[in-house]
């Protein structure tokens, strides 16, 4: 519920200005984003082309889903890569862990920059890296890595002893993205070693809190690097962990950017990766029947709403009796398995699902009974041993050694994060002769050249993306603190009923009103429109901002707001000058967030926009990359004129976002 001082309905002439400062949110909100979903669960219950067939037809569309195998499919293909998101996990825990454990401020700060550069390139530009250099059948860096290092016939040798079905072959190159039996596992291991630096900056913010008194009490106890992370670093970042996880299989639910750039609309040979998002836009924009896609966006909002909402009330669950909390534990253990016989995943996978969502719902428990463990005494009970003195004190070599590993370590994971991004820039020069003579070298003489041919082909869409995203980033900046300023001050009548409305569009994927909202600006004459794409940014993009926003501003001491009121400042004003000045780090962080996934975003523009003078440069870069003869330079000049704006937005704004990512996490 909305903070603040409680405005009674018979004081409301003497606040009435305070709606003003919400009118236009909810004005976007409604028209853009309830509209459309209003409107999707309508057509879910008809069969609709879009267009002159609108009959209904009642449970039909959902009835043949559930028959659909390819349906359940995609969910099942979803999931697996959602658990596989577990393991991508790890690299961002360890990495951060490392960079907190460095003794020096300025290797900390060092490490902190490189983990962030690979964040600089945008995600679908690092997809198509990795689907045009790495997974290139005969010319790929992932196949002559594998050969050079003698690799391959090995492979083939386990192809021919295990029976792989002659995935590996002597003398052949495999086709990772060609293959049914290797493209899910293509779409697993790009981007390796999957350091999100939003990640890293976020275990490292929470890490933080970690007084320095807690590390020389055990350094006196003399406790190894392992019982250090697991006894005072994993349970702080635990609950962090767990929302990352749940978020992992949430986006792997609701996206389909990179498996779209990596697989195509098909999903692959055979629709193999089809996900729900890519399902349903098949049966929209191929098939023609948005009824049945309307119905598949129920379906993804229903799940994905769902699953949020058992994150947010999971905490209740401790308030209630231990009989009632084990058994609603128990009841979703036993969802979570009716799924996996659902979607047919397997002993492995179910296996895996299972400790996942015993941890997920066990977690605490379990690492507080792991903590006061002592294995030492458990074997002989007849020795009492104080848990300070079984801890091994490690010698100066051993510290020595660490201290090495772990630098190693991370400049391992910076050197494989930065490949792709070094050999994006020396492609850049290369002509097409010198790609498959020298594919890793940088070769003279070098074809500036290239560099020209990619403005000519890129330069207008990437005008049209700056103009979208400064234009998304700034106005969504100005609604939300607005909006944010209305719920935090007051406690004004119906603000509560307009804040749960903003809390249910945090849960709503937008892929799942995809198609209602192509029809609501197409009946504007907003598609194929730059303003069309504004609006929808805008509609969406300030929700986040308000959530954030509000409990800054709640934090805002009140003695300073009455000092305005007193001296005669209007709300314009306090926001102005009391709010703004004091929010600025999360403000800029905010904004960069926003740029960013304007910037990324490409679902949205590949729907709405046909004119080539329009698309946006996600897009343009995708169907440069579909062109049936390539030029490798000029595509990859291409694609690093795509990364500059994100290079030059985090060179200014660098320490501001990582201040900003630092209090928010701390106020998490």
């Amino acid at each position: 519920m909305p903070a603040g001082r409680i405005i009674p309905f018979h004081r409301i002439r003497y606040h009435w200005g305070l709606y003003l400062f919400v009118i236009p949110t909810v004005m976007l909100i409604g028209l853009f984003q309830y509209y459309p979903a209003a409107s999707g669960i309508f057509h879910s219950f008809y069969r609709w082309n879009g267009g002159d067939i609108c009959e209904y037809v009642g449970f039909t569309n959902f009835y043949e889903l559930m028959k659909n195998d390819q349906f359940w499919r995609s969910f099942q293909v979803a999931l697996t890569l959602g658990l596989w998101g577990v393991i991508k996990m790890i690299p961002p825990l360890v990495a951060a862990v490392c960079i907190h454990r460095c003794t020096s401020a300025r290797f900390q700060y060092l490490y902190r920059i490189l983990f962030i550069m690979p964040m600089v390139v945008p995600g679908l530009v690092m997809a198509l890296i990795w689907r045009s250099l790495f997974f290139e059948p005969s010319n790929g860096y992932l196949n002559y890595f594998i050969s050079s290092i003698g690799l391959f016939d090995k492979l083939a040798w386990l192809d021919k002893n295990l029976h792989w079905g002659g995935i590996f072959l002597s003398g052949g190159t495999p086709a990772w993205l060609g293959d049914p039996r290797l493209i899910l596992f293509s779409c697993v291991i790009w981007g390796f070693p999957w350091v999100a630096s939003f990640a890293v900056l976020n275990h490292l913010a929470r890490l933080q809190s970690i007084g320095n008194e807690i590390y020389e009490a055990a350094a006196l106890d003399g406790v190894t690097w392992w019982t250090k992370f697991w006894h005072i670093e994993l349970p702080l970042l635990t609950g962090s962990l767990r929302l990352l996880l749940v978020l992992v299989i949430l986006d792997s639910i609701k996206d389909a950017t990179a498996i779209f750039a990596l697989a195509g609309i098909e999903g692959g040979p055979g629709g193999i990766v089809t996900v729900p998002a890519l399902f349903m836009m098949r049966k929209a924009f191929i098939e023609q029947n948005l009824g049945s896609a309307c119905a598949v966006g129920l379906v993804l909002m229903i799940v994905v709403m769902s699953l949020q909402k058992i994150i947010e009330k999971w905490p209740l669950l401790d308030t209630l009796s231990p009989r009632v909390s084990w058994l609603i534990k128990g009841l979703i253990i036993g969802f979570f398995w009716f799924l996996n016989c659902l979607m047919q995943l397997g002993l492995f996978w179910g296996l895996i699902l299972g400790c996942i969502t015993l941890w997920w719902l066990c977690g605490d428990w379990l690492t507080s009974w792991w903590s006061t463990f002592d294995m030492g005494s458990f074997i002989r009970k007849d020795i009492p041993r104080s848990p300070r003195y079984e801890m091994k004190v490690a010698s100066p070599l051993e510290e020595g050694l660490l201290r090495s590993l772990k630098h190693v370590f991370l400049w391992c994971l910076i050197l494989f994060a930065l490949f792709p991004i070094f050999l994006m820039i020396i492609v850049s020069f290369k002509n097409n002769q010198q790609f498959y003579m020298a594919p890793g070298h940088l070769t003279v003489p070098m074809h500036w050249e290239n560099w020209g041919k990619a403005w000519n082909l890129v330069g207008t869409s990437l005008a049209n993306s700056l103009f979208v995203s400064i234009s998304v980033t700034a106005g969504s900046l100005l609604l939300a603190l607005c909006g944010a300023y209305f719920f935090a001050r007051y406690r004004m009548p119906f603000s509560g009923w307009l804040w749960n409305l903003l809390l249910i569009l945090l849960m709503m994927p937008l892929i799942a009103n995809l198609i209602p909202l192509f029809q609501l600006l197409s009946s504007m004459h907003l598609t194929n429109t730059l303003i069309g794409l504004i609006i929808v940014g805008l509609s969406s993009g300030q929700v986040f901002a308000i959530f954030v926003l509000r409990d800054f501003i709640e934090e805002i001491p009140v003695d300073l707001f009455e000092a305005a009121d007193m001296d005669g400042a209007s709300h314009w004003q306090q926001l102005r000058n009391v709010v703004i000045p004091l929010v600025g780090p999360i403000l800029g962080t905010i904004g960069v967030i926003t740029f960013v996934g304007q910037w990324n975003d490409f679902i949205m523009p590949m729907v709405l926009i046909r004119d080539p003078d329009r698309l946006t440069i996600m897009v343009k870069l995708q169907y440069l990359t579909g062109d049936y003869l390539i030029q490798w330079g000029p595509l990859m000049a291409g694609y690093v004129l795509a990364s500059i704006p994100m290079i030059l937005l985090f060179s200014f704004s660098m320490k501001l976002f990582i201040k900003g990512v630092a209090e928010g996490a701390v106020k998490g």
